[in-house]
């Protein structure tokens, strides 16, 4: 019987630019457990999320790959649906923000504000590429912190200190797309009286409603003090997102809402959509139910705080909507270091799946999550032992052996035999691991879930039913074995989906709840599967160059060789470099001049006749013909790499890159029989025979 109050939990919303990864999975998991936990307990709950498909980004990169941003989006959509059920991560809508419903519940919201006096238009200074013939949006220009000087950072959060910037504030910026260096022009654009809500946003914080993690009440308060800014909502065409009405005529050019304002948007109309498909004759479901009448959780990462504790609430201040809670997670490291595709530490959800399965991964973040802001060191050498000392050792080893036991020798089973002092034990630990999953802290739930198998372990072994002559008494012995399995199987369901269901089939159950935790179960043992599996670690491969597209900006002769170029490379987030290049025998200045190739990105700065050369460019040569490498989609500073390996970016020498051996075949570069290529096209070499050398 599920309860009249409603909740909606909601996850990040994951950017349809690219696949789920292992980052995106502790978020999703971590919600999910929290979802399972109080639908067990009667609770009427939704878990709603959505794919974010609006922004520069998608825009960029859709052209890249020749495609309409519709299309692009649509792709990942489907893909993020396929990457969160194969984690067995149970959302009750997975919907998106290009929508009917987003976009009219983001119209009503800029109305209803405007409406209020909330949203003016001035006039604001953005930056402007000339060579891109565009407007950037902060977060494709790049530059110098203002505030604490480390270089390369985003023109909206600076990764080093935390500050929110503006594009504007950034010390020696560059294009992110170009890598040209912008100017500055004046835009009318509209604006959110953000700095209107600071009095009614420090009262919330502070208060205990909204039950805020210590860590995030510190960041709060210091933005706070530092004062807010009125928030810019709209941005320049070209843009995929929703046009905003009547922004012709008021700014004399078409305005986009900003993907901050539709997006978390998106939570709601996400849940409108579920709720639209549910109602019928007989049954009433609306949005308002959950997010005016109910509650609402956010859970999301600690990089979104400043938007989804500042903006965010103060939208739904003044759209009379009452405040979420929040959960906010630290990033997930891999091996004590950030992920990294070129230390091999880099999964997408698929490529964690195949390896290792989803309840693997669902157990061990859960025995490390807590209501903290916290890093989660995916450390692989303690992932094999939580998993096969702990997951399957302890918790799968006493669920299988007594489940196999009894359905070995046991055509039924009576009522377990009376045990009351651990009865009365597990039963005060599973009061326990309620709160604990209330409280969201799963490391401590997963610690008493272990002390309840320790109990079951020592048991089963002092018990001993395999050597007793006393039928009727190890029956109940193992019967309280079972019981015991049944409950820990109820507890876990909420981490280990899966586990719990094959634990409940094999006794004959279904659907059990918190409340069906009881030593009350007699009956038959069958079909006993596999419940958990090891894992063994595997090892990316790497592959010791960077290879990186570049543009070649400008050529000149060597002043020292009459046989040398000197390039000037644009290799996108790397800058600019000089390249010294081989290549004026078989090519003319004017055909290289503007031409992108493959390079070299992380070879040994060198002195070649007196210039530096800070790059290599590849070409191939089967003796007579030198063709260079050539991609038509990618941008410099795109990566590209040999099928099933990722690039190392730790400098090599020009003798050790002699000892790599690349060839030609059918106009493509291979490496020990791996293709050369990036997510949206192949590398290829025109104008040279097969099996020529690329150097």
């Amino acid at each position: 019987m599920k309860s009249a109050s409603k909740t909606v939990i909601t996850a990040a919303l994951p950017y349809a630019n690219g696949p789920i990864h292992i980052g995106h999975l502790l978020e999703y998991i971590q919600a999910d457990i929290y979802a399972r936990f109080l639908k067990m307990l009667g609770k009427d709950v939704l878990y709603i999320c959505a794919s974010d498909m609006h922004g520069t980004p998608i825009e960029v990169n859709a052209k890249k790959a020749g495609i309409e941003p519709e299309k692009f989006v649509e792709k990942y959509w489907k893909e993020h649906q396929q990457d969160l059920a194969s984690f067995l991560i149970s959302m009750d809508n997975f919907y998106k923000t290009h929508s009917k419903e987003n976009k009219e519940l983001s119209e009503h919201f800029f109305s209803t504000l405007k409406k209020k006096g909330l949203i003016y238009i001035k006039n604001m200074d953005v930056i402007y590429c000339k060579n891109c013939d565009r407007s950037l949006p902060d977060r494709y220009v790049r530059g110098t912190c203002p505030l604490c000087g480390i270089a390369d950072q985003y023109g909206d959060v600076c990764e080093g200190c935390g500050s929110v910037l503006k594009g504007t504030d950034l010390l020696n910026p560059k294009c992110s797309i170009c890598s040209s260096t912008p100017t500055i022009k004046s835009s009318p654009h509209y604006f959110f009286k953000l700095s209107a809500f600071s009095s009614k946003l420090k009262r919330w914080i502070n208060s205990k409603s909204a039950d805020l993690q210590s860590e995030v009440k510190n960041w709060l308060k210091e933005w706070l003090d530092k004062g807010l800014e009125d928030w810019c909502i709209s941005r320049d065409a070209p843009y995929f997102g929703f046009e905003i009405p009547g922004s012709k005529k008021e700014c004399d050019e078409v305005k986009y809402f900003y993907v901050w304002l539709d997006a978390p948007i998106g939570y709601i109309s996400s849940t409108k959509n579920y709720c639209d498909k549910k109602s019928d004759k007989k049954k009433s479901c609306r949005w308002e139910d959950y997010w005016k009448k109910g509650s609402t959780h956010h859970f999301i990462g600690k990089d979104i705080s400043y938007f989804h504790f500042l903006f965010w609430p103060a939208m739904l201040m003044a759209m009379d909507i009452p405040l979420p809670k929040l959960t906010v997670h630290g990033f997930i490291i891999v091996n004590g270091q950030k992920m990294s595709k070129s230390r091999g530490t880099f999964f997408t959800a698929k490529e964690f799946h195949k390896l290792y399965g989803a309840e693997a991964l669902r157990f061990y973040y859960a025995s490390h999550l807590q209501r903290k802001v916290v890093d989660v060191d995916l450390n692989f050498d303690e992932f094999a032992a939580v998993v096969n000392n702990v997951l399957v050792g302890k918790l799968g080893n006493l669920c299988y052996r007594s489940l196999t036991f009894a359905e070995k020798n046991y055509d039924g089973l009576p009522a377990a035999v009376e045990n009351k002092a651990l009865t009365k034990k597990v039963l005060s630990l599973s009061e326990k691991i309620k709160k604990n999953y209330l409280a969201q802290d799963y490391h401590t739930a997963i610690k008493n879930i272990l002390l309840i198998t320790d109990l079951g372990n020592a048991y089963f072994q002092k018990a001993e039913p395999w050597k007793s002559k006393d039928e009727e008494k190890t029956k109940k012995a193992v019967s309280w074995c079972l019981n015991l399995v049944r409950n820990l199987a109820i507890l876990m369901t909420p981490v280990l989906p899966e586990f719990s269901q094959k634990v409940f089939n094999a006794m004959g159950e279904k659907d059990l709840l918190f409340n069906d935790i009881h030593f009350k179960w007699k009956g038959k043992v069958k079909n006993v599967p596999l419940l958990v599996h090891k894992v063994e670690i595997v090892r990316k491969e790497t592959f010791p160059l960077r290879l990186m597209v570049g543009k070649i900006l400008e050529v000149k002769d060597h002043p020292n060789a009459d046989s040398l170029y000197l390039l000037k490379v644009d290799l996108g987030k790397l800058g600019q470099k000089q390249v010294v290049a081989g290549l004026k025998k078989h090519f003319r200045q004017e055909d290289l001049q503007g031409r992108k190739a493959v390079f070299v990105a992380n070879m040994k700065p060198a002195k070649l006749r007196g210039e530096m050369s800070e790059a290599m460019v590849l070409a191939a040569d089967d003796g007579v013909h030198v063709g260079l490498l050539e991609v038509q989609k990618l941008s410099p500073g795109d990566e590209v790499h040999f099928e099933g390996t990722e690039n190392m970016h730790a400098e090599i020498t020009f003798e050790d890159f002699m000892k790599i051996n690349m060839t030609v075949q059918a106009g493509l570069v291979f490496y020990a029989g791996k293709k050369l290529l990036s997510s949206v096209e192949e590398v290829r070499v025109h104008g040279v025979n097969d099996n020529a050398k690329v150097r």
